[in-house]
């Protein structure tokens, strides 16, 4: 889904080259084993399967019947329906192999998994922000488990196109028993995941995971209206 009114359409791509980037999210997470501070820091290897679009997954020219994105990196995150306005910073693995999160110092900051689609591609996009931390008190995704189905996520690319997705549900779970495939795993079409942490707090962190499931709704050329929306600063959360 594009613009309307005849204004010219953001460049999209068939979805080949995508999928590369959809496969190296599903190798990283093979070759880590875990999902460090987010995830918890010691899992058992998950088993993920790739699509059966074919003999060569590489070739595949339009698995979902439709063209999708091109690549460009994520700016920020607004979620109206909780008062989420978060730039993005690009996260990657640790020497670890774990997942890094977002700095501790920046509450109001929320981060992408750059290894793997950015918005509009086709697979899971996966941003992770902190729930709390020990200045801020609430971080930029504390209100994200008060998403219900239909809720909209709008997220801003770096080629100033705006991908809008729509929340499908929200599931929490044991951080040791994190259903990697049905978080991670590889889509035919564009999908959004937000995890955050949730449940009881211990002495290792939070028990829980909090994941935000979202389908891909439209994409159109960011407005001025959408320019001009502030974002939520570091102040935003400090007593």
């Amino acid at each position: 889904m594009g613009e309307s009114g005849g204004a010219p359409e953001p460049a999209v791509h068939r979805p080949e080259p995508a999928f590369r980037p959809v496969a190296a999210v599903v190798l990283a997470i093979l070759l880590a084993g875990g999902l460090g501070l987010v995830v918890g820091s010691v899992v058992p290897m998950p088993h993920l399967r790739l699509p059966q679009f074919g003999d060569d997954p590489f070739a595949v020219a339009d698995p979902a019947g439709g063209d999708w994105l091109g690549r460009s990196e994520p700016t920020r995150v607004d979620i109206e329906a909780v008062g989420v306005h978060a730039p993005l910073t690009g996260l990657g693995l640790d020497r670890n192999g774990d997942f890094e999160v977002p700095a501790l110092r920046k509450p109001h900051e929320a981060g992408w998994f750059e290894h793997g689609p950015t918005p509009g591609e086709f697979g899971p996009t996966v941003l992770l922000g902190h729930v709390d931390t020990d200045r801020s008190g609430p971080a930029v995704f504390f209100p994200v488990k008060e998403l219900e189905a239909g809720d909209v996520i709008e997220v801003t690319r770096e080629d100033g196109i705006v991908v809008v997705y729509e929340v499908t549900g929200t599931e929490s779970y044991p951080k040791r028993r994190l259903p990697y495939e049905e978080v991670f795993g590889v889509e035919a079409v564009p999908a959004l995941r937000l995890i955050t942490c949730g449940g009881e707090f211990g002495r290792g962190g939070y028990a829980e995971n909090v994941v935000v499931f979202a389908r891909y709704a439209a994409h159109r050329k960011a407005t001025e209206q959408d320019e001009r929306r502030p974002l939520n600063g570091r102040e935003h959360f400090l007593d």
